[in-house]
């Protein structure tokens, strides 16, 4: 039996925190203290698994002394990464190094594996049916505002409110709400986010095969997977989920 700690997180570059000041790298050591009591034997992070050479040299690549280099980390990257069906520079302010290279380094882990799968979905643009992109459109206005609710936490606050079930349940309606149109007939809302379902299958499919050779495996996703991943996991015999909370101090 495979214990794994999944934890959701908000997309780092996509907040406006600014990593490279002491403050937010003393919360984040206030973290990876937290993280380090679940003592995983193997880390996994939401990078395609095909890219696995490029986390392999980007984590060899880090220190953790480049955490309290703030300019390095501004200025220099970690090398590139293709995903995606293109190249991109790899660059510190990404919860992958921030919380999982840090968290491994901390334990002297030599691997971090990639377990993501970066197939394209199909994006909403002008060819997606009117009837999806109007449902679309009218529940990101209420994900809209759970997320500026997030850009005024402390990286634990946001954490937090992540990995909560209230959060879980309002994304995973994002996709839910839609899936009844074109009921008995073409399907439209299946077809459309099943494409979402498909790739959770496959980032679960890595874990599986992961955790087979592992005793406990720390996850960091972002967390509109959380739902789907936390079902997954709990069906599948060879694997536990652990309380993040009793890893994280984070109660009420």
């Amino acid at each position: 039996m495979t214990q794994i700690f999944l934890l959701g997180t908000f997309h780092f570059m996509q907040s406006n925190i600014d990593f490279y000041t002491q403050d937010t790298q003393q919360q984040l050591w206030n973290i990876n203290e937290q993280l380090k009591m679940f003592n995983p034997d193997a880390i996994a992070v939401e990078v395609a698994a095909h890219a696995q050479a490029a986390v392999d040299s980007s984590y060899q690549r880090f220190s953790l002394d480049d955490l309290s280099n703030y300019e390095k980390m501004r200025n220099e990257t970690l090398g590139t990464i293709s995903m995606f069906g293109n190249t991109y520079p790899i660059p510190y302010n990404t919860e992958s190094v921030q919380i999982s290279y840090r968290l491994g380094k901390t334990l002297g882990v030599e691997k971090v594996y990639a377990i993501d799968n970066d197939t394209l979905l199909e994006e909403i643009n002008e060819e997606t049916p009117e009837r999806i992109k109007s449902a679309f459109e009218k529940h990101w206005e209420k994900m809209h505002d759970i997320h500026h609710d997030i850009k005024h936490k402390t990286i634990l606050e946001s954490l937090k409110y992540c990995n909560s079930d209230e959060w879980s349940y309002h994304n995973q309606q994002l996709y839910l709400v839609k899936n009844e149109i074109g009921a008995s007939g073409s399907y439209e809302g299946a077809n459309f986010f099943g494409q979402w379902y498909m790739r959770n299958l496959k980032i679960f499919a890595n874990l599986q095969k992961l955790s087979q050779n592992h005793e406990s495996v720390f996850v960091l996703y972002g967390c509109g997977h959380l739902y789907i991943l936390r079902e997954l996991i709990n069906l599948c015999e060879n694997m536990e989920l652990v309380d993040y909370r009793d890893y994280i101090n984070i109660r009420e």
